[in-house]
């Protein structure tokens, strides 16, 4: 909605940010390891002042029947008067696909001069419902995805960048040092559904095969349960390797947050080839694979070569806690929300589109 860029030499207030999210309240902590905790954590640590708003949530309490789909309109109103409420500098979105542009406009009209940012870590390529973001991108200040490239830039509006940002990694939730573990539980793990992915469940089944002496932990595939809060974090800090798996491997940047929470729990961190990961993590801080047969190969080198494997690991947690902290994906949107030039200084900074028309798109434009 604007391209206007404050002085950085002048004196700054706190800023005051809605976050409005799904915080996944009613899980009771299984879920605390969300991405939505983690902005949350990420935005108070870059020193601004956080009202939690989740959205899902709301709309359970304010249903009669306990429904978030028939508390919508009644979250809607109620996410109006939190801003009203709060005079927030900043509301940023995520996961608030029922939040409706008649919603945000009249927070606008009811706020004059707040930002909107929404940021967004599930896949925006052909073929994924991301409808939501498309029917409401005229709307925000900037949109913040996981994603990069031509997927990315599609949503870039005048006065609307559209940023990449890391999956982000907090050392509250990601505490764990797994390559310290001398007597690891699992040699490999790997955390997701396969549920309407026969290629993955086909993966899956291969590896099993082909790794026979591997002690294996599959969780949420091969007709195993998933496993959520303390549980995970267990396996997480009992494992020498994980895999990345990604639903598609040929998007730019992409990666679930699965990276992240790997990663930043010290495991070796396995990842196909291809995506353009590389431009975030080199290949002495995950490992990258071409294909099944390269996998199988680099996983059995790794088992026997301890020393190697907790090189990389460590390698990588320091890259996640370091670089992609979030606290600094928080600062990222916040400078970028607010027009603070600072975000030009993020070392993923170079992957912003600006809309032609934007008096600065000449100075931020990521390459085409």
């Amino acid at each position: 909605m604007t391209t206007e860029f404050q002085d950085v030499d002048q004196p700054r207030r706190s800023l005051r940010v809605v976050h409005a999210a799904n915080y996944q309240m009613d899980k009771d902590g299984l879920a605390f390891f969300n991405p939505d905790q983690k902005m949350h954590q990420g935005l108070v640590q870059a020193g601004c002042y956080v009202y939690p708003f989740s959205i899902n949530d709301r709309a359970r309490m304010l249903s009669p029947t306990g429904s978030k789909i028939f508390g919508r309109g009644r979250a809607n109103r109620a996410l109006i008067q939190t801003c009203v409420n709060v005079n927030p500098d900043l509301l940023v979105l995520c996961h608030a696909q029922t939040v409706t542009r008649e919603t945000i406009i009249e927070i606008r009209r009811k706020v004059p001069g707040i930002r909107i940012a929404f940021w967004y870590v599930d896949p925006i390529w052909e073929g994924c419902n991301y409808g939501h973001l498309t029917d409401r991108q005229d709307l925000f200040d900037a949109i913040f995805c996981t994603t990069g490239g031509r997927d990315l830039k599609q949503f870039c509006n005048p006065g609307c960048p559209a940023a990449f940002i890391p999956n982000p990694v907090e050392a509250g939730i990601e505490r764990d040092r797994a390559f310290e573990d001398p007597n690891p539980e699992y040699d490999l793990v790997f955390f997701g559904r396969d549920k309407y992915a026969p290629d993955r469940r086909e993966f899956l089944s291969k590896l099993v095969a082909a790794l026979p002496e591997f002690r294996m932990g599959i969780f949420g595939s091969l007709g195993n349960p998933l496993v959520f809060g303390h549980a995970k974090e267990h396996i997480l800090a009992t494992s020498r390797m994980a895999l990345n798996l990604s639903r598609r491997d040929d998007v730019e940047l992409y990666s679930s947050d699965r990276i992240a929470q790997l990663t930043g729990n010290g495991i070796l961190t396995l990842t196909a080839a291809g995506g353009g990961l590389e431009q975030l993590y080199t290949s002495d801080e995950v490992v990258y694979y071409s294909g099944f047969d390269d996998l199988v190969v680099k996983l059995r080198q790794l088992k026997q070569n301890d020393a190697e494997r907790v090189r990389i690991a460590r390698n990588g947690w320091v890259k996640s806690h370091t670089v992609y902290s979030a606290r600094q994906v928080a600062r990222f949107i916040v400078d970028l929300s607010m027009r603070y030039p600072e975000y030009r200084q993020c070392p993923w900074g170079k992957h912003v589109y600006w809309h032609e028309s934007d008096r600065d798109a000449s100075l931020t434009r990521a390459a085409a």
